[in-house]
């Protein structure tokens, strides 16, 4: 059953925060960290959503973000002399944010937690699935940048949720693109078009990687 609560909201451009993953932040405007001191003194919990196109020309008031965002909870928080914070949100749940019932300092809004639906992690195909994408994501980032993957993509011992939201996360796609995967109810469906993503993107680094020299300068002339 999901539950309703209510949430304050952090909207940021071109970050989509997933459950299951960390996201570094560090805040410094006034209203935001308002948010954070109030956070602190109540559950720790604070949603991410993401701004919708357009967002800078209100940027200043309350842009409108999209209505799936996922809560997170504050971790490691750092507080510097001028009251700037640092901290890591370890994504939990997404959620769906409803009215919003305070606009100022900060955005505070009802919102419903979204379930996932439940995962056996002893499926042979479920296993078979997420040893797949961890392996396309780490050849993926070692062609992008020429680096050895970090063990942590490579760790057989998460999740399959973990794995696919993770995935979705560090795409290197529109932000977009993300969104709609982080509207995706259904996990393995999720699975399903990231791992699409990522072979296509694949295909293309391989291909500019084996064409001769010149030739893409050669197409683009033309």
């Amino acid at each position: 059953m999901s539950v309703i609560r209510e949430i304050p909201v952090f909207p940021l451009p071109d970050v989509v925060f997933f459950p299951g993953t960390v996201l570094p932040l560090h805040v410094f405007e006034t209203r935001y960290r308002a948010m954070v001191k109030d956070a602190l003194a109540a559950d720790r919990t604070i949603a991410v959503a993401l701004l919708q196109p357009g967002w800078e020309k209100q940027y200043a008031g309350n842009p409108a973000c999209f209505e799936v965002a996922t809560a997170g909870t504050v971790e490691e928080l750092e507080t510097t002399a001028d009251g700037r914070y640092y901290f890591k949100l370890a994504g939990s749940v997404r959620i769906r944010l409803f009215e919003v019932l305070r606009d100022a300092p900060y955005r505070l809004v009802r919102a419903e937690e979204i379930p996932e639906r439940p995962i056996d992690e002893s499926d042979p195909s479920i296993r078979s699935r997420k040893l797949d994408l961890l392996a396309t994501q780490a050849c993926l980032i070692r062609e992008l940048t020429g680096n050895e993957t970090p063990s942590l993509v490579l760790d057989e011992r998460m999740s399959f949720a973990a794995a696919v939201n993770g995935a979705c996360a560090s795409l290197p796609a529109e932000a977009a693109i993300r969104q709609t995967l982080l509207e995706l109810d259904d996990i393995t469906e999720r699975h399903r078009r990231a791992m699409g993503i990522l072979d296509e993107i694949l295909k293309r680094v391989l291909a500019l990687r084996s064409a001769p020299d010149g030739a893409a300068g050669s197409r683009g002339a033309n």
